[in-house]
């Protein structure tokens, strides 16, 4: 199997939840999130690290925004770890430590996308240590 980037098609498959989004939108998003994963890279682990990126960076910009603050889930500044209707109060964080990202390397933790390419990433670039 070749390196390929994955086709906006593909994203669709992968990420219904971005089924609102134009074409347009998501290939700008795959065009950026191919530029952060080479062929340096697994070659199975290319097209879906190139695809969570890519939601990643879309779901930070707030494409998902729906006009009153949350996305399946999301809202711009986070993940939603608790919600109250009555006198409206939300929650952000949780495990993964809210919007900052939990100190994770460029807020890839903000988001359930972010955390699966954090995963392949560090399959792919291990840290190294100089002694």
């Amino acid at each position: 199997m070749p390196y390929t980037t994955p086709t906006v098609d593909q994203f669709r498959v992968k990420f219904p939840t971005f089924s609102g989004v134009g074409n347009p939108t998501i290939q700008a998003a795959i065009d950026e999130a191919s530029a952060s994963v080479d062929q340096s890279w697994i070659e199975a682990d290319y097209p879906p690290a190139i695809l969570y990126l890519a939601a990643h960076i879309m779901a930070a910009d707030g494409v998902l925004y729906d006009g009153l603050g949350a996305a399946g889930g999301m809202i711009a500044a986070g993940q939603v770890s608790e919600a109250k209707v009555g006198d409206a109060m939300v929650k952000l964080g949780g495990a993964s430590g809210g919007a900052g990202g939990g100190g994770s390397a460029s807020g890839y933790a903000s988001t359930p996308y972010g955390q699966r390419y954090l995963s392949l990433l560090r399959r792919n670039q291990p840290a190294i240590a100089l002694v």
